[in-house]
């Protein structure tokens, strides 16, 4: 069966309705019931058994098909298009068309310009270690910070942290430890005495994840960072005392 133009436009605007719909529920999914930034003991950011930043990846490619589909919407309506723009502006509807597709170009832009800058209030949200590394500079040329007692060391808290040598020492009774990517779960946990299952909730992975897969691959697989786990035990031996 071949389709005439209005099936094509009817087809077209079904699935644009659809790639909106879809737009509008993860974006209230993500900004109403997935939390961000650092987690509770008890939150997680998964959804359904997705992660939050592959809702935000489903997002992407669904806003990518409407815009697509928008176009092609134009295209076949195109003689209706040029005709309205031509009865409205006259003469001028190509430049009127322009400035519709400049002002569509400039729409980020604006939502930038209306936001605010730096807002403390999304400082927990994560930052790129470009910045985390940054910060530590900061600490060790002397910015005051929080000093907290490890097994009997004195080490600044914004050394803890950091992602320097001293990243990743937590209270394991005689003997510190160093966290890296090569160590699982368990092995945090017998180090430091840190339940792992805390640090499963604290990083937001699932509750059924292996206990005994190293944090390497388990970084790759969630998308966190090392020195996330290595924050997040050194936060729950906090809360301990």
């Amino acid at each position: 069966m071949k389709l005439s133009r209005t099936d094509w436009k009817y087809v077209v605007d079904i699935l644009m309705f659809l790639c909106m719909l879809g737009i509008v529920l993860i974006g209230l999914l993500m900004g109403f019931v997935i939390p961000e930034g650092r987690l509770g003991p008890r939150q997680s950011k998964y959804f359904l058994g997705v992660h939050r930043h592959q809702w935000g990846d489903i997002h992407l490619y669904l806003s990518l098909a409407f815009t697509a589909l928008v176009v092609v919407h134009i295209v076949l309506a195109w003689s209706w298009f040029k005709g309205k723009a031509k009865s409205i502006f006259g003469k001028a509807w190509k430049a009127a068309v322009g400035l519709t597709v400049l002002a569509a170009a400039l729409v980020p832009l604006i939502f930038w310009i209306a936001a605010s800058k730096n807002n403390p209030a999304y400082s927990e949200f994560g930052e790129g270690h470009g910045r985390q590394e940054g910060r530590v500079a900061e600490a060790s040329a002397g910015v005051a910070a929080e000093a907290i007692v490890l097994r009997g060391e004195t080490v600044a808290e914004a050394d803890i942290y950091g992602d320097k040598s001293v990243a990743g020492r937590t209270e394991a009774g005689s003997a510190g430890a160093v966290i890296t990517g090569k160590m699982t779960l368990r092995e945090v946990e017998r180090a430091t005495g840190v339940p792992a299952e805390d640090i499963v909730a604290w990083l937001g992975l699932p509750a059924d994840v292996s206990l005994d897969e190293t944090l390497g691959r388990l970084r790759r697989q969630y998308g966190f960072a090392i020195t996330e786990a290595r924050n997040a035990v050194a936060a729950l031996i906090k809360e301990r005392k």
